[in-house]
């Protein structure tokens, strides 16, 4: 079976900025430009946005881990009374 291959047009590349820049990931990408993962990540390479290695994604996860359980209730809002 032929692959099939698609032109890149300036309002996808646009896009694809857009999503890199605001932390979306490839695969949120993907599905966003009904592309797949392995074209979405060439494209951002190409155009000078690549998306962040999973290593770094791996240590921001971990830092914000982190910060949580030094302060475990600090994502908890503030819970009304219930008065009537």
């Amino acid at each position: 079976m032929k692959a099939k291959f698609r032109l890149w047009c300036n309002e996808e590349i646009d896009q694809l900025k857009r999503l890199v820049a605001s932390g979306a990931s490839a695969l949120r990408a993907s599905v966003a430009l009904n592309r797949s993962v392995v074209q979405i990540k060439k494209k951002a390479r190409e155009i000078g946005v690549p998306f962040p290695s999973e290593a770094d994604l791996r240590a921001k996860r971990r830092q914000i881990f982190q910060n949580s359980v030094n302060r475990p209730h600090a994502h908890v809002p503030v819970r009304m009374s219930d008065e009537t």
